[in-house]
């Protein structure tokens, strides 16, 4: 009986110390598995957030090289549009450049250094414009254009009293102011013309409406100066006046 006994206990201690152990056995292993995943996330977390940082400083970078050269390219564009203008402003071209204007008076050996060439009506140009003055007029007029000119070189004598700055700008010789010989509607295709294709002969419209805070004269919209092609086609593509172009105002 007791023997019986004695088995019985042996057998249920047995099985109560399995089931501790047991217990104590899956407790370590779901304790082990949720430390791995946890170190796993841990480390998930810390690879993301290294290749995010990696990521992100890869756009700083991209974008820091991007402005750079951003900011290089402008400056190669100024510099690269300062050795052009220096080119075109040279002293072999400063008689084309000549800057006359109420606060820039034409010298007085400036009619001394002009050679004219006689137009009809009684008007006259610097010869050395002539042949662009003439291969435009003969380019107008192929497209079924009429130009002609209503003025053109003024003596300084003969400038009124307080003459405007457009006035003075005829005192070069390079200076002429284009109306069609047909009227109306001719010479407003005139002016269109001219605006579109002017720069390719040398000529600019030396007094733009915008450009009226720097030139001081409004209505001028048919006075064409001769500034030779290069200069011209510059000051189209900048979009500035003549007196933006030299630097005085």
């Amino acid at each position: 009986m007791n023997e019986k006994k004695s088995f019985k206990e042996w057998v249920k201690y047995k099985l109560k110390v399995i089931m501790v152990s047991d217990r104590r056995f899956f407790m370590c292993i779901w304790i082990t598995a949720i430390t791995i995943s946890l170190v796993t996330v841990i480390i998930s977390a810390s690879v993301i957030a290294s290749a995010e940082k990696k990521e992100k400083q890869k756009v700083e970078q991209e974008e820091q090289q991007k402005k750079q050269a951003e900011q290089e390219a402008i400056v190669a564009s100024i510099t690269d549009a300062r050795a052009e203008k220096a080119s075109i402003t040279d002293a072999e071209n400063a008689w084309m450049l000549v800057l006359v204007n109420m606060n820039h008076p034409a010298e007085e050996s400036l009619e001394d250094d002009i050679e004219f060439t006689e137009l009809v009506n009684g008007h006259k140009v610097d010869k050395r414009m002539y042949p662009d003055l003439q291969l435009m007029f003969d380019n107008a007029r192929s497209e079924g254009l009429s130009p002609t000119i209503s003025a053109s070189y003024i003596a300084p004598e003969d400038v009124s009293s307080g003459g405007s700055a457009c006035e003075l700008d005829h005192t070069t010789g390079l200076a002429i102011d284009l109306t069609s010989s047909e009227g109306g509607d001719s010479e407003e295709a005139l002016l269109k013309w001219l605006h579109e294709n002017a720069a390719e002969y040398g000529f600019i419209f030396r007094y733009p409406e915008d450009k009226y805070s720097v030139t001081g004269v409004r209505g001028a919209e048919n006075h064409l100066r001769y500034v030779g092609t290069e200069a011209a086609q510059a000051m189209v593509k900048s979009g500035e006046c003549l007196e933006e172009f030299l630097g005085s105002y």
